[in-house]
């Protein structure tokens, strides 16, 4: 790890950063820069995880991961709960996440922000693990970087090998207060990892970066401009996702990973129909559930969905263009067929979008 903290500093004299808890302006000479950035890892690398994402819920095979901060803890009867924040592309669609830090930790959707890219998880232990705190969470004045002021990126680039990686930057624009400029290295995995600065506040949490551009020669490669999400955003978004459990989303959704049936049949059975299929059924067939859905509680895996709003589905597309038609207060009647304890049966569920 202190290889990723190189730095190529040979002609700066010093950095001047100031932030909301630190109200003097520090400076930091070329001889105190090493340290600094090395305390700074010590202290907030134990905060910093990885989300990990699995197909099924027997968590053996990793699907994608992405980065995140422990930032509270609550106290429970004998046990901790500890809340995760990362970004809702993080954990889009994904039904079994883990938590990584000195080990997995199963964890669970709390709640989320689809608009503002942001999601709050939470995992349950008897062990008494560090966290971030919610100091910088309850004021309405945040540590805002400056242009040109250094910055920290911790998070999971690429897999799980490089396990909370630290990457140094530099703010590059702060024009748009929602968003923070910087070019801390950040590649997949990095999304929902928080950006500190050299004090140690956190300055808000890293969301995507910008690789190409589109120019009348033709598409071109870009580097070093990546974009966080400010903590004038993601505190106001945080508190309410944390008391009112809020979830906000974009578009309605059904909530459920679905698969042709001859294709669920191919893969998952070495093209052998097993007996919780019926030989002549026509719809699709539910893979797995996305929480905090409205297709939670109602539909299950293995369903096979039949008929939306009494129209008659054969494959993906023909639901996806049914789904697509539906705006966000409607109801939706979804005919299932399910296979339970041997039986057969047909039930219908109503789901509001």
């Amino acid at each position: 790890m202190k290889k990723f903290l190189g730095l190529a500093l040979l002609f700066i004299a010093s950095i001047t950063l100031s932030g909301c808890y630190n109200t003097e302006t520090t400076t930091f000479t070329l001889e105190d820069v090493q340290s600094q950035i090395s305390s700074v890892y010590e202290e907030l690398s134990p905060v910093t995880v990885a989300i990990v994402s699995y197909d099924t819920k027997a968590y053996d095979l990793s699907v994608g991961h992405g980065s995140g901060l422990i930032y509270d803890r609550e106290d429970l009867e004998g046990s901790y709960r500890y809340y995760v924040i990362t970004n809702y592309h993080v954990i889009e669609g994904q039904s079994y996440l883990r938590v990584l830090a000195s080990k997995y930790y199963d964890a669970k959707v709390y709640a989320l922000n689809e608009p503002e890219d942001l999601a709050l998880l939470t995992f349950e232990t008897t062990e008494d693990l560090q966290y971030f705190g919610t100091e910088q969470f309850d004021g309405e004045v945040f540590a805002r970087p400056t242009i040109g002021s250094f910055v920290i990126a911790i998070g999971t680039p690429l897999d799980l090998d490089y396990f909370n990686t630290a990457t140094l930057g530099v703010v590059g624009l702060t024009s748009n207060p929602k968003v923070i400029q910087h070019d801390a290295s950040i590649n997949p995995g990095n999304s929902g990892g928080p950006l500190f600065d050299l004090n140690g506040n956190l300055l808000g949490f890293n969301t995507w970066k910008r690789s190409t551009v589109v120019t009348p020669e033709g598409e071109i490669s870009v580097e070093g401009i990546g974009f966080a999400i400010s903590m004038l955003t993601a505190v106001p978004i945080v508190n309410k996702m944390r008391h009112e459990k809020k979830v906000v989303f974009e578009q309605p959704k059904l909530g459920v990973t679905v698969s042709n049936i001859s294709d669920i049949i191919e893969k998952n059975y070495a093209g052998v129909r097993p007996e919780h299929i019926e030989e002549s059924i026509k719809g699709v067939y539910v893979v797995s559930l996305t929480p905090l859905r409205p297709s939670e509680g109602l539909i299950f895996e293995r369903d096979i969905i039949t008929h939306v709003n009494d129209q008659p589905i054969e494959s993906i597309d023909e639901l996806r263009l049914l789904i697509s038609e539906i705006e966000f207060g409607d109801k939706l009647n979804l005919t299932i067929r399910r296979y339970s304890l041997g039986v057969f049966s047909t039930i219908v569920v109503e789901l509001t979008l």
